[in-house]
């Protein structure tokens, strides 16, 4: 089975204290509401789990972080978690990707006119995917209109639920080698399927860092756009483009996603 790659974010012996503070917040953001467990945050944040528990205890000293529980579970702080509209809906993850990745994010989505989105694996515990980073275009005002429901599914879903975690998965090397859903986007070498969001169809391919499963880039693309085929290849061959590109990228300069 392919490895992930934990790649969102600098490792340790890299990047300053103050990045290293950075990322370790920024992974308890991505995690959503409610309490995590260090390991998540340590696998996210890509970095050791001592490292990762001295940069959260100087969060808590800060304020911007707190422990919950019994078992010494960490949240954001009350007041610190989304804003003033942390109740009402789940917030965009903050961007998570390094410049040379984003460019190729921003492109796919100038070359569509579809959502484009990055997904990173997080496996400790029940396997899911997490956004790290979207270009929305012009499409924010679909975002705000959709459901609770269907916009934290956007931003965390289980690897199973969607093609973008179905096409980490089939990288993963998870099931048969032929046969199936997951043979079969190893054989296509995409994955298509229904997104998180009404009238629009994801079309997800894995990323890489050299032999390690980075995650995997995304285009939400309009189902009624989709079926048309020139337009549907079009899309597909974009976003297969848009993946080999940024695995270059993670592999050739070892950049996080």
């Amino acid at each position: 089975m392919a490895q992930p790659a934990a790649v969102m974010s600098p490792p340790e012996g890299n990047g300053s204290a103050v990045a290293r503070t950075i990322a370790v917040l920024r992974a308890v953001r991505v995690l959503g509401p409610g309490t995590h467990p260090l390991a998540d945050i340590a696998t996210l944040a890509g970095l050791p789990r001592a490292t990762t528990h001295r940069y959260l205890r100087a969060l808590v000293d800060a304020g911007e972080v707190e422990t919950r529980g019994c078992r010494g579970r960490y949240a954001l702080s009350a007041g610190h978690e989304f804003g003033p509209a942390a109740t009402a809906r789940p917030a965009p993850p903050m961007g998570q990707t390094s410049p040379a990745i984003r460019a190729e994010l921003v492109a796919l989505q100038a070359r569509t006119g579809q959502i484009a989105m990055i997904y990173v694996p997080l496996l400790v515990g029940p396997p899911v995917r997490i956004c790290a980073e979207h270009v929305l275009g012009a499409h924010g005002s679909e975002l705000a209109a959709a459901s609770r429901e269907s916009v934290q599914r956007l931003w965390r879903a289980p690897l199973e639920a969607d093609a973008s975690g179905l096409a980490i998965m089939a990288a993963l090397g998870d099931g048969p080698r032929t046969g199936g859903a997951l043979g079969r986007i190893r054989e296509d070498g995409f994955a298509v399927g229904p997104s998180p969001l009404e009238n629009r169809d994801a079309i997800a391919v894995a990323v890489w860092k050299g032999p390690a499963v980075a995650g995997a880039v995304a285009l939400l693309a309009s189902r009624n756009q989709m079926r048309g085929t020139a337009t549907r290849n079009r899309y597909i061959h974009s976003v297969l483009d848009c993946a080999a590109a940024m695995s270059g990228h993670l592999t050739r300069r070892g950049t996080r996603p």
